[in-house]
């Protein structure tokens, strides 16, 4: 079954690399400074890039086969996209997020809606046994509960949904290093990827402010294949952060 499916085309994959990399790094960092923010300070800089992201996302879409709408999951809004061609369901996450969950996978009070609308679409890519004792019409009450709230914002029938991926991406700084859409089984294992991070473009900012470093690097970053410039920037941010705790040491030591 795995071997059937297909991730869309590389002209759409370019244009939803080019939203995410604008949205996180010079969209955001314009905005703040329009307001007189400075982005060192700002508590709203995460959430706020999120948003630009996403406006992006429903633009850069418009007149393709990729549909592009908001729908709302408890305590947040997210943008699925739909390949109306294929059938496919995407959502963006961050992949330390995805790797939290994976972690976290079974010791939850109640299932994240990825892992939710993981089960309702991906059923029997496993390799070993389905752990899931519910076919994808005998969903629990909750799960179907999302999946219609989710499905009803953007205006698609569940019958036509046929898999479930998601689009994973990592930034250091505003800068977007690597993304991956992945197919996942019930049990969170990666059974089918597509590098994306060959559209990531890198692209001088016009920004010219130095932007603190953030406090930590990826959780993954270790596991994703980058371009020569990403690498760069990990061990730029690495050598700065050893220059730091050197400094700290000095300091503490005179």
């Amino acid at each position: 079954m795995v071997g059937n499916f297909v991730f869309m085309p590389e002209i759409q994959a370019s244009f939803i690399v080019g939203a995410i990399e604008s949205g996180l790094g010079d969209d955001t960092e314009q905005v703040l400074r329009k307001e007189g923010i400075n982005p060192r300070f700002s508590n709203s800089k995460r959430t706020l890039k999120w948003d630009l992201l996403t406006r992006n996302l429903r633009d850069a879409l418009k007149g393709s086969h990729i549909m592009a709408e908001y729908a709302k999951v408890p305590g947040w809004n997210i943008m699925p996209l739909y390949d109306v061609i294929e059938g496919n369901l995407y959502l963006l996450m961050k992949e330390n997020r995805f790797s939290d969950i994976r972690r976290a996978k079974g010791k939850r009070p109640r299932e994240h809606y990825i892992e939710m609308l993981i089960n309702a679409f991906n059923m029997g890519l496993e390799d070993f046994q389905q752990i899931s004792m519910f076919s994808k019409n005998e969903l629990p009450e909750d799960v179907n509960r999302l999946l219609d709230s989710i499905i009803s914002d953007i205006n698609l029938e569940k019958e036509l949904i046929n898999h479930f991926a998601i689009i994973l991406f990592d930034e250091i700084n505003g800068e977007l290093i690597s993304v991956r859409v992945c197919l996942a089984d019930c049990n969170l294992n990666i059974v089918h990827e597509d590098n994306w991070s060959q559209y990531i473009r890198h692209y001088d900012s016009v920004i010219t402010e130095v932007v603190a470093l953030e406090d930590n690097l990826p959780s993954m970053l270790s596991e994703l294949d980058f371009t020569n410039k990403a690498q760069e920037k990990i061990a730029e941010q690495e050598f700065a952060e050893y220059n730091s705790e050197q400094s700290d040491f000095v300091i503490e030591n005179e």
